[in-house]
C-alpha cells in the first residue's frame, strides 16, 4: 500500500520540476565542519569600462542594459547629466565592447545634441530601467523619476486640484514643489512621460534612484525607493496596475550591526536568482571628522552590500561587506561604484555600474582635477546563483543536509573544483551511509568546473531512492560550491510521521519554490 501511494505522489515527477538551493539560503543544512561561507567577488571585465567617446567628461548616470530579442544586440541606455535627463544610446555585439548607437528617428525636446541621444526629460531625473515582463500597458520598459519645480510649477497653476496649486498661486514657485513621474518606451530607444505615470503620494516625494522588481508569486510590480528628500532608507512599494498602489512601506535602515560609521541607502536594484531574489544595495559610507554643515552629510564614498529574500516580500541583509569593492585611486570606480543593471547572461550574471571617481557631492571637483573621464561604465560578472559559496577551511571540509523527501532522479551542482575535488553520500536520517551511495562509492567531481555537475554513483542509480527519506552530504577541498540543484521535499516531523505510516505527503506552503 505503501509503496502505491508513493507511486501515485510522484507520478508528476517524472519531468523533472528543478529546484536551486543556493548557499545564501542556509535554512537546509544540519550540519557542517571546516566550512566557510564566503560572499562572492565578482569579476571585473577590464574591456566592458565605457565613456561616451563623444562626451568624454560627462557623468555616466543609471546605465541599463538588455538584449535586443530582435537583432541580438545587446543594448544600453543612460544619462550624461543628472538633470535635464539626458539620455544616450549604445550597443555591443557581446554586451561587453560599446559603441554609440545613432537612432535618428529619437527627436529629444530642444536640440538633439548627438545621433545617439534619444530622450531629454527637460524637468526632471530618471533612473534605472524597469524591464516589465507583463507589459500590460504595450510599454515593457519603464522608468521612474522626478520632475522638478520648474514643471511641477506650471502643473500647479493650470490644475485646482493640484496639491501645489494654492501655494503655487499664492507665493510663486517653491523648490520643494516635486512629483513623480513615469517615463515609458516600447523599445527602450524612444520614450515618452506617461500621462498617468504617478507612482508616489501627496506626502511621499522621493529622489531617484528608484528601481523595480517583479514578483512572479502574485504578480506583482514593486517599487524599492527611500522615504523622502534625503532619507537614507528603504522602502516597498507595491502594484500590480501601475494604477493602484499599496502605502510606502519601510524595509531596510542602518541598525544595531552598523558600528563602523554612519551608512545610508540610497536605492536596491533587484534579480530574480535561485528559490529568491538578491538584492544589491547602494550604500553610502558618509562618516567624517567634518562636522554637519547642511541638512545632512553630503560627502562620501559609494558601494554596494547583498541582501537577500526568500518570497520577494521581506528582504534581509547579508554579511554587510562592499560587494564590489572601490578600485584604488585613480581609477575608475575608485570613489563611487553603483551597480545600476543586473542581467543574465547564460552561465553568467553581468553586473553593470555607474562609477565616479570623485566622491558623492565632490564629483565636479574630481573633473575640474583632471583632463581625464572621471565616469565611466564599469562590468563585473558573477557565476549563475554565485553570490555566496561554500569553500573549506583548511583541507576537506563537509556539510549535511536536513531530511529531504527525493521527487527526482537527479541532482546537480554548482561548483568550481578546478584544483580540488568534492565527494557525496546519501545517508538515512540517522546520518547512517545508504548502501552503494556513500562517499567511497561516489564518481567525485575532481578537477572540474561545472554549474551544473550531475551526482553519480559507481554501482546505484539515483530512481533507487525517488520517494525515499534521504540526506545529502558533500566532503570537498580547494573548492567553491555555489548551489545544488534538483526537485526535492524538505521534510518536517510531520511528514516523516506520515510517510511511516504509508501516508503521502502533502505540499508545504513554506517549502522551496
Amino acid at each position: 500500500m505503501r509503496r502505491l501511494l508513493l507511486c501515485l505522489f510522484f507520478t508528476s515527477s517524472l519531468a523533472l520540476a528543478e529546484k536551486a538551493l543556493p548557499f545564501w539560503d542556509l535554512a537546509h543544512w544540519d550540519a557542517w565542519n571546516n566550512t566557510e561561507l564566503v560572499q562572492t567577488t565578482p569579476q571585473a571585465v577590464a574591456a566592458g569600462t565605457y565613456t561616451d567617446p563623444q562626451f568624454s567628461h560627462a557623468s555616466m548616470v543609471f546605465p541599463s542594459v538588455w538584449r535586443d530579442a530582435a537583432s541580438g544586440q545587446w543594448r544600453m541606455i543612460y544619462s550624461i547629466k543628472w538633470s535635464p535627463f539626458t539620455i544616450m544610446a549604445a550597443q555591443s555585439d557581446d554586451g561587453i565592447a560599446w559603441r554609440p548607437l545613432p537612432v535618428p528617428d529619437a527627436q529629444p525636446e530642444g536640440e538633439k545634441i548627438a545621433p545617439h541621444h534619444v530622450f531629454t526629460f527637460t524637468h526632471g531625473q530618471g533612473s534605472g530601467v524597469y524591464h516589465d515582463p507583463v507589459a500590460a500597458d504595450g510599454f515593457p520598459f519603464k522608468m521612474f523619476g522626478r520632475q522638478d519645480a520648474d514643471a511641477v510649477y506650471e502643473q500647479a497653476l493650470a490644475n485646482e486640484k493640484h496639491p501645489w496649486h494654492d501655494i503655487a498661486k499664492r507665493e510663486g514657485k517653491k523648490r520643494y514643489m516635486s512629483m513623480a513621474a513615469t517615463l515609458v518606451s516600447k523599445d527602450g530607444l524612444h520614450w515618452e512621460l506617461k500621462k498617468d505615470g504617478q507612482w508616489s503620494t501627496d506626502d511621499w516625494e522621493p529622489e531617484p534612484p528608484v528601481f523595480c522588481f517583479y514578483r512572479e508569486s502574485d504578480r506583482t510590480h514593486v517599487l524599492t525607493a527611500r522615504p523622502g528628500w534625503g532619507d537614507r532608507r528603504l522602502v516597498l512599494r507595491e502594484t500590480s496596475d501601475f494604477k493602484t498602489w499599496s502605502e510606502p512601506q519601510l524595509h531596510l535602515q542602518p541598525d544595531a550591526l552598523d558600528v563602523d560609521g554612519p551608512v545610508g541607502f540610497y536605492g536596491m536594484r533587484v534579480l530574480r536568482s535561485g528559490p529568491g531574489y538578491v538584492g544589491v544595495l547602494w550604500t553610502f559610507r558618509n562618516s567624517s571628522s567634518v562636522p554637519v554643515n547642511s541638512y545632512n552629510q553630503f560627502f562620501g564614498d559609494f558601494d554596494s552590500q547583498l541582501t537577500f529574500s526568500y518570497d520577494g516580500h521581506h528582504f534581509i541583509r547579508g554579511q554587510r561587506k562592499p560587494f564590489i569593492a572601490l578600485n584604488p585611486i585613480p581609477e575608475h570606480g575608485c570613489a563611487q561604484i553603483r551597480p545600476s543593471s543586473l542581467v543574465e547572461a547564460g552561465d553568467e550574471i553581468r553586473i553593470y555600474s555607474e562609477s565616479h571617481k570623485g566622491a558623492h557631492g565632490r564629483e565636479r571637483a574630481a573633473k575640474n582635477a583632471t583632463k581625464e573621464p572621471t565616469s565611466a561604465v564599469l562590468l563585473h560578472t558573477v557565476r549563475k546563483d554565485g553570490f555566496m559559496h561554500l569553500r573549506s577551511r583548511g583541507d576537506f571540509a563537509r556539510i549535511q543536509s536536513k531530511p529531504m523527501l527525493l521527487k527526482s532522479a537527479q541532482l546537480l551542482l554548482n561548483a568550481a573544483a578546478d584544483f580540488g575535488e568534492v565527494r557525496f553520500q546519501l545517508t538515512d536520517i540517522k546520518s547512517q551511509p545508504l548502501p552503494d551511495f556513500s562517499f567511497d562509492d561516489c564518481i567525485p567531481m575532481r578537477n572540474a568546473n561545472s554549474l551544473k555537475h550531475a551526482l553519480k554513483w559507481k554501482k546505484a542509480d539515483l530512481e533507487l531512492l525517488v520517494g525515499k527519506i534521504v540526506r545529502l552530504e558533500l566532503e570537498f577541498r580547494q573548492a567553491n560550491l555555489f548551489a545544488i540543484y534538483g526537485d526535492w521535499h524538505f521534510i518536517d516531523a510531520q511528514d516523516m510521521w506520515l510517510l511511516e505510516d504509508g501516508k503521502p505527503v502533502p505540499g508545504k506552503r513554506f517549502d522551496n519554490p
